[in-house]
């Protein structure tokens, strides 16, 4: 998995959107089913320069992008999965998917990524 469809965030927020759950729980599952693969979450903000994090509304700091991921993080751990296959990292707003034009675009590089590290 690269991409992970759906899994978006409340603008300025490290909480998913409501429609972003299932595919959280789909994950999870892969994850359950798969007791070797090791993954890195990553987060991702967007309406930003690619060189700065956003601020998270929730905690007054700037890492949003890392908040987002860690939030992730921290579901999977809390539902069973060892820390020992999971890791993260935050990227800002330095790897958007789409050019931001409308709060639809927006609302794609408000995201989080899978990446597979070790099957």
């Amino acid at each position: 998995i690269n991409v992970a469809k759906n899994l978006n965030f409340k603008p300025g927020r490290h909480f998913l959107l409501p429609e972003s759950e299932p595919t959280l729980k789909d994950l999870l599952q892969i994850l359950k089913d798969n007791p070797t693969l090791k993954i890195e979450v990553q987060g991702h903000i967007c309406c930003t320069t690619p060189d700065l994090d956003g601020r998270d509304n929730d905690t007054g700091t700037m890492n949003l992008s890392v908040n987002r991921a860690e939030y992730i993080y921290n579901y999977f751990i809390n539902n069973g999965i060892s820390p020992y296959r999971l890791s993260y990292k935050g990227f800002g707003a330095s790897k958007p998917l789409v050019r931001e034009i409308t709060d639809e675009d927006r609302l794609k590089n408000r995201r989080v990524e899978i990446m597979v590290v070790e099957k």
